[in-house]
């Protein structure tokens, strides 16, 4: 005759997986759906639509985030179109977005032929002056106001 020997840890291994198995089942026929608990009505309710007029009470970095966040949205356009309204412009080759330096931006005046800007650092998520040594060309590139306008297409 021939003896086999289970290791003691897969004896109890099988009776702990068994009892698991079989507590599972007797709670799944012995219960009824009723008696399983039911979250809140609440969490199945819908949250309310973001309407176009919400943005203007945003602050620049929650646009920004829409901008970046929602690529090929509608809320994308009208985060960059209210960006706009603040003077705020997009650069098409450097990808980011700029903004003239002012006294109310904490800039001192500069003469009209030095112009200053800002622009969204979207790695550090701050707005930082742009320093004339990047050795890219600011003033061309920027999308105009017209390319950001939202439009609808006409039916």
């Amino acid at each position: 005759m021939c003896h086999i020997f289970f290791p003691r840890d897969l004896i109890e291994n099988l009776v702990s997986y068994l009892f698991t198995f079989l507590s599972l089942l007797f709670f799944q026929f012995h219960y009824s759906y009723s008696q399983l608990p039911k979250l809140p009505e609440c969490y199945y309710m819908q949250p309310p639509a973001l309407k176009t007029g919400h943005l203007q009470q945003f602050q620049p970095e929650t646009l920004f985030y829409i901008f970046y966040a929602l690529p090929k949205d509608v809320l994308q356009a009208y985060a960059a179109q209210e960006l706009y309204t603040r003077e705020w412009r997009y650069h098409s080759d450097l990808k980011l977005w700029f903004k003239r330096a002012g006294p109310a931006d904490g800039m001192p005046t500069q003469p009209s032929t030095v112009q200053q800007y800002l622009y969204f650092d979207i790695n550090s998520w701050e707005k930082r002056l742009f320093s004339s040594n990047m050795n890219q060309n600011v003033h061309g590139g920027f999308l105009t106001d017209e390319d950001v306008r939202v439009r609808f297409a006409s039916t």
